[in-house]
């Protein structure tokens, strides 16, 4: 991946993170901290990748490290994203 597209998602990442926050802090909906955490980690990922592209740990780059908790968060992010959809579909939809 391109130097420059490693920096846009740090930025596009970063960027999103508080809003989320924001929404938790808000709502106090878990699925808000969930996607905050998310976005955390994928910061911090492309954070590593950006700045510290050398260092690594048993030959393995460290930004790697955090490519699986991101993709855990991510999907737990995205299960609660059409769990909540899917309640609120529910709840809005009229009875027998």
């Amino acid at each position: 991946m391109p130097e420059w597209m490693d920096k846009l998602l740090l930025f596009v990442f970063a960027t999103h993170m508080p809003f989320f926050v924001w929404r938790y802090y808000r709502t106090g909906e878990f699925r808000y901290a969930a996607t905050a955490f998310t976005f955390a980690l994928l910061a911090l990922m492309y954070g590593l990748r950006v700045f510290a592209a050398g260092v690594s740990v048993n030959d393995v780059p460290l930004h790697a490290y955090i490519r699986v908790p991101a993709g855990i968060a991510a999907a737990l992010s995205i299960g609660l994203l059409v769990w909540s959809a899917v309640r609120r579909r529910l709840s809005a939809s009229p009875g027998p």
